[in-house]
C-alpha cells in the first residue's frame, strides 16, 4: 500500500542514488565555486527564463568569479568567462561536440556545420572550407555591392520620416545577399520561397528553438501541441524543408551548368551537390547543412549591421569618425564600389566594428560539452560529460580586462597599444580554436561593405538611450526593446 513513508523512502533512495551517480564530478565543487542550487533541479529553475540568464550569470560572476560551477537539472555545468579558461575550451579536441541545449537547434536546423556531432563535424568542416577561402570572398565582392546598392535604394524611404523601424527590411537585404553567395540563386527571383515569406518562416523558427533551449521540454511535440506551439512551428519547418528540397531537386534536373574548374563550383552550394553525387555526402546530410547556412547565417550578420548603425547613433561622436574615414575613399555619396583593398583599409571601421561586437556580441553564449576529460592549464581536471558555457558577453564586458569603460562603447579599446597586453582570448566574437565560425571573414566583410555605402549616404539617429539597453539572451543577442532609427541623407 502507498504511503508517505514509502514516497519519501524513495525520493531518498532516488537522492542517494543521483550523488552516488554524480560523484565524480564533486572535486569540482572544491576546485571551482558556485551555487549547488536545489536537489534534482539544481539552479535551473534561475535560467528558465531567457529574460534572465544574462543578468542571472551577472549576479554568480560577481559573486563567484569568471569560473562558476553549477548543476543544469542532474548536468554537471561550468558558467566560463576566463580569458586563459576560454582557450582552453576552444583548442581541446574533446570540446569540440555541442552542449545538449543545441538539441533544439538540431531539431529546429537538422544536421549541419552548426549543430553536427563527432566525428562527422570535422569531416564536413573540411570539406566545406573551400566555400570560404579567401578567393571566393573576393568574387562575392560584386555581389556585396549590388545588393548594398539596392539596400540603399530601400532605406530612402525612412529618409527624413522620424524614428522608425527598418530591420525588416536589413532581413530581406540579408537573405537576398546569403543567397546569392552560398546558393548561388536570387531569392527574389524565385517565386517558391517569395510565396512562403522565407525571412519570416526563418525568424519564426529560430524564435521557437530558442524557447526550446530554454524550455527543454517544449523538445516533445506532444508537448507543444498541448501548449499550442507545435502548428505554426512544424509548418515553418516544413517550408524550410520543402525550399531547400526544391533547390537541390532543380539542382540535380539541371546538371552542372559551370565549367570543371570554374571557381563556381566551390559556392556553397554547387560544393555541396558535387558531393553528394560523388557519394561523399548524403541528400539528407545537404538539406542539414543547407538549412543550418540559411538559418545560422541571417540573424547573425543582421544583427552585426544593426547594432553598429545603432551603437553609431547613441554616440554620433564616433559615427563622424567613420563617416569621414569612409569619405576620404569614396567622395561622392549616391552608389559606388566598394573593392576588397578598400576594405582592408578602414582602419576606423575596423575599431567600430570590433567594438560594436565586443560590447554587443553577435552570440553571448555558446556551449560546449567534453567529451574526454580535460586537464585545463590552471591543474584543473574536467570530467567527461560536463556541459560548458562560455559567456561571450561577460567575458567581453569585464573590467579586469578592458578597464572602467568595459560596460559602454568606446572604439579606442581596440588601438594596439590597448590591444598588446589583452590575452588573444579575450575577444572573441566569432568563437576562436577548432570550431570557430567558418563564415566570419565573410561576415567582415559583407559588412563592411554594406556599412561604407550606408554611412557614405545618411546619418543615422536614435533618441534611445544606451544605457536603457536591456538584453534578453536567444541564439543571438536580442533587446527586450528594440531601438528605433532616424534616417537623414548626407551629401
Amino acid at each position: 500500500m502507498f504511503t508517505w513513508e514509502l514516497c519519501c523512502t524513495l525520493l531518498c533512495v532516488l537522492w542517494f542514488y543521483i550523488l552516488w551517480s554524480r560523484r565524480r564530478f564533486y572535486k569540482l565543487i572544491f576546485q571551482i565555486p558556485g551555487p549547488l542550487g536545489y536537489p534534482l533541479i539544481g539552479m535551473a529553475h534561475k535560467l528558465l527564463h531567457k529574460n534572465d540568464v544574462l543578468r542571472q550569470i551577472t549576479y554568480y560572476k560577481e559573486k563567484h568569479g569568471p569560473c562558476i560551477f553549477s548543476w543544469l537539472g542532474p548536468m554537471p555545468f561550468l558558467i566560463v568567462s576566463d580569458p586563459q579558461v576560454v582557450q582552453n575550451v576552444f583548442n581541446s579536441p574533446h570540446c569540440i561536440n555541442k552542449a545538449i541545449v543545441y538539441n533544439s537547434i538540431k531539431d529546429a536546423m537538422g544536421l549541419g556545420l552548426f549543430s553536427e556531432s563527432e566525428p562527422n563535424w570535422s569531416v564536413h568542416r573540411k570539406l566545406i572550407n573551400p566555400s570560404f577561402s579567401y578567393k571566393m570572398l573576393v568574387n562575392f565582392i560584386p555581389i556585396f555591392n549590388t545588393e548594398t546598392a539596392n539596400l540603399v535604394k530601400m532605406v530612402d524611404q525612412f529618409v527624413d520620416c522620424g524614428e522608425k523601424d527598418w530591420i525588416p527590411i536589413l532581413y530581406q537585404f540579408t537573405l537576398n545577399t546569403s543567397y546569392r553567395t552560398t546558393i548561388g540563386t536570387d531569392v527574389k527571383a524565385n517565386e517558391y520561397t517569395n510565396s512562403k515569406n522565407l525571412c519570416e518562416v526563418v525568424i519564426n523558427i529560430l524564435g521557437t528553438a530558442t524557447d526550446m533551449c530554454f524550455s527543454p521540454w517544449l523538445l516533445s511535440k506532444t508537448v507543444r501541441q498541448l501548449l499550442g506551439r507545435d502548428k505554426q512551428y512544424t509548418k515553418n519547418k516544413l517550408v524550410l524543408t520543402e525550399c531547400v528540397r526544391e533547390f537541390i531537386e532543380t539542382k540535380i534536373k539541371n546538371g552542372r551548368k559551370t565549367p570543371p574548374h570554374s571557381d563556381d563550383n566551390y559556392i556553397f552550394f554547387n560544393l555541396v551537390i558535387d558531393l553528394m553525387n560523388r557519394g561523399i555526402l548524403t541528400k539528407k546530410e545537404v538539406e542539414g547543412h543547407t538549412s543550418n547556412m540559411i538559418l545560422s547565417a541571417l540573424e547573425t550578420s543582421v544583427n552585426i549591421v544593426a547594432y553598429t548603425l545603432i551603437l553609431l547613433a547613441m554616440f554620433p561622436e564616433y559615427q563622424e569618425k567613420a563617416f569621414e574615414e569612409i569619405r576620404s575613399l569614396f567622395p561622392e555619396a549616391g552608389d559606388f564600389e566598394v573593392t576588397y583593398a578598400d576594405t582592408q583599409n578602414m582602419p576606423y571601421m575596423d575599431l567600430i566594428l570590433n567594438e560594436s561586437m565586443r560590447v554587443l556580441p553577435p552570440v553571448p553564449l555558446v556551449a560546449r560539452q567534453t567529451m574526454q576529460d580535460v586537464l585545463l592549464s590552471n591543474g584543473v581536471l574536467i570530467p567527461k560529460g560536463v556541459q560548458i558555457a562560455i559567456s561571450i558577453f561577460h567575458l567581453h564586458r569585464d573590467k579586469k580586462i578592458w578597464g572602467e569603460k568595459a560596460e559602454t562603447f568606446y572604439p579606442e579599446h581596440f588601438l594596439p597599444q590597448h590591444m598588446e597586453d589583452k590575452h588573444p582570448y579575450s575577444y572573441v566574437p566569432f568563437t576562436k580554436g577548432i570550431r570557430n565560425c567558418i563564415g566570419w571573414r565573410y561576415a567582415l566583410i559583407s559588412t563592411k561593405v554594406t556599412l561604407a555605402k550606408l554611412l557614405r549616404n545618411y546619418t543615422f539617429t536614435t533618441s534611445f538611450k544606451f544605457e536603457d539597453l536591456h538584453f534578453v539572451e536567444h541564439i543571438t543577442l536580442k533587446f527586450e526593446q528594440m531601438p528605433q532609427l532616424a534616417i537623414q541623407r548626407r551629401d
